[in-house]
């Protein structure tokens, strides 16, 4: 809790108290994102990136808890999904375009990027649905209202009447099992 102090001033536009919290806990989040990632120039431009999204939507933002728990949150949804991205565009390319196809694909498209991108959108999207529809059904549900539906934890709690807490463990479990089968991917 001792970091909420800061949240007031970002939410007013002082640049300072986003200094300072920075400062504060920059650190401590590099790390965690460290741990997900294992890759040092990701983590520090994930936890930079949590930190502009924080002023860029501050008058967004609806923090109900500790906003050091928020931040752990947001640095571990960021570290996931380059995780996803990273492991998705390494399966696509490699594994379904052998290099004789990818030379094909080079020669009828313009872009070699937009090969990838349109490789890496449907890879992404089928290999994240068939984990999804591997999760138990209540956890399936919580994570598709989380991620997909974009509700907020007590919402889903309402609407599931089910606790916050049992909401926060359905949508860990589910991150954490799309992390793990996204390493047998690779």
């Amino acid at each position: 809790m001792y970091l909420n102090k800061y949240w007031n001033g970002i939410r007013e536009g002082n640049e300072k108290s986003l200094n300072e919290l920075f400062r504060e806990i920059n650190s401590s989040l590099y790390y965690y994102a460290y741990y997900i990632t294992e890759d040092h120039v990701v983590s520090e431009e994930i936890v930079q990136d949590v930190f502009i999204k924080i002023w860029q939507d501050r008058n967004k933002i609806k923090i109900n808890g500790s906003l050091k728990s928020y931040l752990y949150k947001a640095t571990r949804n960021q570290s996931i999904n380059h995780l996803i991205h990273k492991k998705t565009k390494k399966y696509a390319v490699n594994i379904l375009f052998p290099e004789n196809n990818w030379h094909t694909l080079e020669d009828v498209c313009d872009s070699e990027d937009y090969i990838i991108e349109k490789i890496e959108a449907k890879e992404t999207e089928n290999t994240i649905k068939k984990i999804i529809d591997t999760l138990p059904a209540q956890c399936r549900r919580v994570f598709l209202l989380s991620r997909f539906e974009e509700k907020s934890n007590p919402e889903i709690a309402i609407q599931l009447k089910i606790s916050v807490n049992t909401v926060k463990t359905h949508i860990y479990k589910a991150l954490d099992l799309i992390k793990k089968e996204l390493y047998t991917y690779s």
